[in-house]
């Protein structure tokens, strides 16, 4: 499985019901792929919701590649202190897709087993680190040119132009999940 270009990333917490309804409204479209993280959320609640989540888009399951095997996802994003990428990977087998969270160079550099990963923030997010933005999302970039990185933090319709253009292969985003299509579209005209 390739790296996806758009990420959906499920809301912290609340309902998964509007978050079902944008992946079935994009669902199949090449390059979209959905993250489940549910930070503190129990383990049946996390089974039920990955459960509830399969179909539309590829699923990958934040943090638990037992969860995901378990449920057939395909594959896991881990945190940049996580469990090591290869040890993943033998769980999960070589065609899991396993993405990684970076926020530095030195994280990317570090990251080259993933298949691909989110840089953050690059625009600023309440209670993140301070935002990269286009020149500093470029420089980090440089460290990984052969990993697809994905931009995350702050971003939507208005900003995909600017990460893009900052070296982004792809983003990642959360509140903006509701401009699926438009995302996509921005994307498919960005191709190659």
């Amino acid at each position: 499985m390739t790296a996806p270009r758009l990420l959906l990333l499920t809301p912290p917490a609340g309902s998964l019901e509007a978050f079902r309804a944008i992946l079935d409204a994009v669902a199949g479209a090449p390059g979209a792929a959905a993250l489940l993280r549910r930070p503190g959320a129990g383990d049946r609640q996390l089974l039920a919701e990955a459960r509830m989540l399969l179909g539309p888009l590829p699923l990958l399951v934040h943090r638990r590649p037992d969860l995901a095997r378990l449920v057939d996802a395909a594959g896991v994003h881990l945190p940049e202190r996580g469990l090591p990428i290869q040890e993943v990977r033998a769980l999960l087998g070589p065609d899991a897709l396993i993405g990684v969270s970076r926020h530095d160079a030195t994280g990317l550099a570090e990251a080259g087993d993933a298949d691909y990963a989110t840089l953050s923030p690059f625009r600023a997010v309440p209670g993140k680190n301070p935002a990269l933005g286009a020149r500093g999302f470029r420089d980090a970039r440089a460290a990984a040119p052969d990993l697809p990185v994905l931009a995350l933090g702050g971003l939507s319709a208005t900003h995909c132009e600017a990460a893009l253009d900052a070296g982004a292969d792809g983003i990642a985003v959360l509140r903006a999940a509701r401009e699926a299509r438009r995302l996509l579209d921005i994307l498919g005209a960005r191709k190659g």
